[in-house]
């Protein structure tokens, strides 16, 4: 249950601005990523593996510098270990899921990987290998979990469960783009939006991310995963 905080939680003014925030620093990004030699898909997938995280960081600084000027109401809350074990195995589960979610794509639509770069720096060797795996499964979780559970979800939770979890699970997935991706960062989304729900606190939605991405990120070192 979410219990009333003495601070005043994020509203539509911190999520609008978050997310207009995002678009723009995701923009910049692009144009970043532009002047990368493209036919390195290494160093793109490494640069590319942490653009989340920046852009998440500088969205969410943008809504936090508003009004508030606190991090609890963001979720930046203790909770119990039993809370951080619940959300790792959710973050196993979750990825569990995402193996279904792309076999299915394969059969109904054929091979159209959107995040090859990515594969190719878990692939690149160890250090690129750990430079994606510091973006992409640590550093960029953190910042996708503080802007759209700690901003976005929690704004949303005070119109019910539809508009905190759901909603905001759509809003995520689309803030990845209409890919295959879409539908699984739709799923992580809602495990992390019951957890956010459930604790008011951004951390186990970041262990869930962490575990789900950083699988992920093992699974395509070792080649394991469907689409590479």
């Amino acid at each position: 249950m979410i219990t009333n905080d003495r601070w005043r939680r994020p509203g539509w003014l911190e999520t609008l601005t978050g997310l207009i925030a995002y678009g723009m620093l995701i923009f910049l990004f692009a144009l970043l990523m532009g002047l990368l030699p493209s036919n390195d898909a290494v160093v793109l997938g490494v640069v590319g593996s942490t653009a989340g995280g920046f852009v998440c960081v500088g969205a969410f600084a943008a809504s936090y510098s508003l009004r508030i000027r606190n991090l609890r109401p963001f979720g930046f809350k203790r909770v119990s270990p039993r809370w951080l074990l619940t959300a790792a195995g959710m973050g196993i589960v979750g990825y569990g899921l995402n193996l279904i979610i792309q076999f299915t794509y394969l059969a109904w639509f054929g091979a159209n990987d959107p995040q090859g770069i990515l594969h190719a720096a878990a692939r690149g060797g160890l250090m690129p290998f750990l430079l994606s795996f510091l973006g992409g499964a640590i550093f960029t979780p953190f910042g996708e979990e503080i802007l759209f559970r700690g901003v976005v979800a929690n704004a949303l939770n005070r119109y019910g469960v539809f508009a905190g979890v759901v909603l905001s699970s759509i809003i995520f997935g689309l803030a990845h783009g209409v890919s295959v991706i879409l539908p699984a960062a739709i799923m992580v989304g809602v495990l992390c939006g019951i957890l956010f729900r459930a604790t008011g606190s951004v951390w186990p939605c970041v262990i869930v991310h962490c575990v789900y991405n950083g699988m992920n990120s093992i699974a395509s070192a070792v080649g394991f995963a469907p689409m590479q």
